[in-house]
């Protein structure tokens, strides 16, 4: 009786699903587009009962500057808009992008947040984020730090004193404290 109910149940399911119109949606782009440059803005699509439709393919500015999280996606690449330093610290992630290339970032934050040794709100504490972090020191983003560097950011921590930034402020390596 269940192998009826079942063999039923799989046939009747397969003639439905066949039976169904299977529509082929087909993508093209007018002959005139109603903007431009229409390749790089709209998603075209033509449906087989006649009926087309078109869809931004991006977000408008309002709903990217609405939702930091997008920013920098291609989805709000093309709009030129900027945050207030508030939510780009709330959303370190977007920290460095042209959307906050503006704001000036609290040392708190930058040493928080060492990949933004590169952004612009962060350079005035090069230094300090240099000597925050071994790997970080000996980078080529370092390579400038070591003329600000001081005796006691070096001598602070034995791997940094032991690295190439503080090779000018410790020469002698004695003076580092020892490595635990």
């Amino acid at each position: 009786m269940l192998s009826y109910q079942i063999f039923f149940y799989l046939t009747t399911g397969l003639l439905a699903a066949n039976a169904l119109p299977q529509v082929k949606l087909l993508s093209k782009l007018p002959k005139n587009p109603i903007e431009t440059p229409a390749p790089d803005v709209w998603a075209w699509g033509v449906h087989p009962n006649g009926l087309g439709y078109k869809a931004r393919n991006s977000l408008t500015k309002e709903q990217c500057i609405k939702n930091p999280s997008t920013a920098g996606t291609v989805f709000c690449r093309v709009f030129d808009y900027s945050y207030s330093v508030d939510i780009c610290i709330k959303y370190p992630e977007i920290a460095s992008l042209k959307v906050c290339e503006d704001a000036i970032y609290p040392k708190k934050f930058c040493l928080a947040n060492l990949v933004l040794l590169t952004a612009n709100g962060c350079k005035q504490f090069k230094t300090d984020m240099c000597a925050a972090d071994v790997k970080l020191a000996e980078s080529e983003n370092c390579a400038g730090a070591a003329e600000d560097i001081t005796f006691l950011q070096c001598v602070g921590d034995a791997q940094i004193c032991r690295a190439k930034i503080c090779d000018k402020r410790v020469s002698n390596k004695d003076f580092c404290p020892p490595l635990v």
